[in-house]
C-alpha cells in the first residue's frame, strides 16, 4: 500500500479526527524518519501527516521506533537486521490484518417497493466498546454471528425505518394544527433523535436527512 493512499476513497467527518499534534517520539514515516507536527487519524486505525488529508502530501504514519545507538542496523545471530525497515514491514502486515476485521460501510439502494411504501429499512452495526458504526445491507446483516460474518460478541446490530418518499417537510393543517402528512426531513430527524438515545454517534453519521429519497 502506498504511503500516500488511504484504505478508502471517502470518509465521513465522524470517521476523521483532525488537527492533532505530535511533539516527537510518537510517529514516523514508513522510511523510518521521525515525524513532528500536525496529523489526523481515522476510525479505520490509519494515521496520516498534516492536520487534514492533502492529496500527494499527507503520508502514512506508523508508531515511532527509536534508533539503536547510531544505527538502526543490529546483528542477530551474526546477520544484519534493520530494525526500522522490519518494524515497518510488521506494521504493514498488521494494517492489512485489521482491515479484514473491520468491514467497510455497505452502499445500499432503496427498491421500487421501498419508494412505494415510503420508507426503507436500514441496518447498522456498532462495535462494542467503541464509537465505530457501519451500515450493512440485508445479506451482511443476516450473516451476523455466522462464519464469515460479523462477530456477534464484537458487533451489536440495530435497524430502523428511513423515510425515502413523500413531501420534504411535515404538512400540518393550518386550522386544526393536526399533522396530515409526514415529511422526509422531519420524520428522519425524529428517527435519528430516537436512535441517538442509545447510539449517540449515529447523529454524526446520518447528517443528510434526504439521503436516498426521491
Amino acid at each position: 500500500m502506498s504511503e500516500f493512499k488511504r484504505k478508502r476513497i471517502y470518509y465521513t467527518k465522524a470517521q476523521i479526527k483532525t488537527g492533532l499534534v505530535t511533539e516527537g517520539e510518537e510517529f514516523m514515516f514508513m522510511d523510518g524518519t521521525e515525524y513532528i507536527g500536525q496529523y489526523h487519524t481515522y476510525t479505520t486505525e490509519e494515521t496520516f501527516s498534516e492536520p487534514n488529508f492533502v492529496k500527494d502530501k499527507s503520508r502514512m504514519l506508523i508508531p515511532y521506533v527509536p534508533p539503536i545507538g547510531t544505527s538502526d542496523t543490529v546483528k542477530l545471530g551474526g546477520i544484519p537486521f534493520d530494525v526500522a525497515k522490519n518494524y515497518v514491514y510488521d506494521q504493514i502486515k498488521e494494517i492489512k490484518f485489521k482491515k479484514s476485521l473491520t468491514p467497510n460501510d455497505t452502499i445500499v439502494t432503496p427498491t421500487d417497493k421501498d419508494f412505494g411504501r415510503g420508507y426503507m429499512i436500514r441496518y447498522f452495526a456498532k462495535k462494542v466498546n467503541d464509537d465505530i458504526i457501519i451500515e450493512l445491507d440485508r445479506d451482511k446483516k443476516s450473516e451476523w454471528g455466522k462464519d464469515g460474518g460479523l462477530d456477534k460478541h464484537l458487533w451489536e446490530l440495530f435497524e430502523f425505518r428511513w423515510k425515502v418518499s413523500g413531501p420534504e417537510f411535515d404538512i400540518i393543517d393550518k386550522k386544526s394544527g393536526i399533522l396530515t402528512q409526514s415529511g422526509i426531513v422531519d420524520t428522519n430527524r425524529r428517527t435519528i433523535a430516537l436512535i441517538a438515545e442509545k447510539y449517540p454517534h449515529i447523529s454524526n453519521i446520518l447528517v443528510n436527512l434526504t439521503e436516498y429519497s426521491e
